[in-house]
């Protein structure tokens, strides 16, 4: 029994869902558990496998969707109109599908929550990882002209490489000569892969950011419960905007998780335990 045993693939739990959005985008998710529902929205550099992990965590108490957002995984492209409004359309579509009225949501992923919550799309609660609210500039955007340079040129980890060092203080210290010698060793394997297909994704979703600089106040409105949470060793960036967002929404409280950084909820680093404060806070 033991042979058989090892030898049996592990059933994935998860079941995938499609809809069709508001401009005929084709935006897919992935569901688990049964309960209340709770939409995931993922932050840059990832895809509905990143979180999964998560999922599962609150999937004994909850019906979990963790959506792909428009250009990876199982949804469509972007498209040359990109916006947030076209992901706020996105989150619409998913919702209606699942009835889910609880969100999280990671970096880019809280600010889109922020921004469905504002333009008519009703949640209950919602639980926001540092999301991606520039506040004064505080999401530095310095990077992108390089970024686009290496692009046009076919060098991939030229790109990768100017997008990471004004996010890794380490790598700030170091020229970029020595910061590619020291990052080569990425640029293989499935994650790399992944990494080159979402490339093009990134600058179109910071440059949404940044043409809301500072429209923190929108937020106002918001008459959800609001649970912001910040990683102890995350950059300042992060810990500015949870606090200033916990002053700015009505009915937000703030909570700072020891030892975890930005990239906690991904299934690399800390998602288990970032889950467990998101499930004690919905269950309240």
């Amino acid at each position: 029994m033991g042979n058989i045993n090892r030898n049996m693939k592990q059933v994935n739990p998860f079941t995938k869902g499609t809809v069709i959005s508001k401009d005929g985008t084709t935006i897919g998710y992935q569901s688990i558990g049964k309960g209340p529902g709770v939409i995931v929205l993922h932050g840059v550099f990832s895809t509905s496998e990143d979180f999964t992990r998560f999922a599962e965590e609150l999937s004994d108490l909850f019906a979990v969707h963790i959506i792909d957002r428009r250009g990876r995984g199982m949804s469509g492209p972007q498209g040359k109109e990109y916006s947030i409004s076209k992901e706020c359309e996105d989150v619409k579509a998913v919702q209606a599908a699942t009835g889910a009225t609880y969100v999280f949501g990671h970096s880019f992923g809280g600010f889109l929550a922020l921004e469905a919550a504002i333009r008519d799309i009703y949640f209950d609660k919602m639980v926001l990882f540092e999301p991606g609210v520039s506040i004064n500039h505080s999401i530095t955007m310095d990077w992108i002209p390089e970024f686009e340079k290496a692009l046009e040129r076919n060098d991939y980890l030229g790109a990768f490489v100017s997008f990471s060092r004004p996010h890794v203080k380490a790598l700030q210290k170091m020229p970029v000569w020595l910061v590619k010698i020291l990052m080569r060793n990425m640029t293989r394997g499935e994650l790399w892969k992944k990494r080159l297909s979402l490339l093009p994704t990134i600058v179109s979703e910071h440059k949404e950011e940044e043409l809301l600089d500072s429209t923190y106040t929108n937020y106002k409105v918001i008459k959800a419960k609001v649970l912001l949470i910040a990683g102890e060793k995350s950059e300042s960036w992060a810990h500015q905007t949870v606090k200033v967002l916990g002053q700015t929404i009505e009915k937000a409280q703030t909570i700072t998780l020891q030892r975890l950084n930005h990239l906690a909820p991904d299934n690399q680093y800390s998602p288990i335990e970032v889950a467990r404060c998101v499930k004690q806070y919905l269950l309240d």
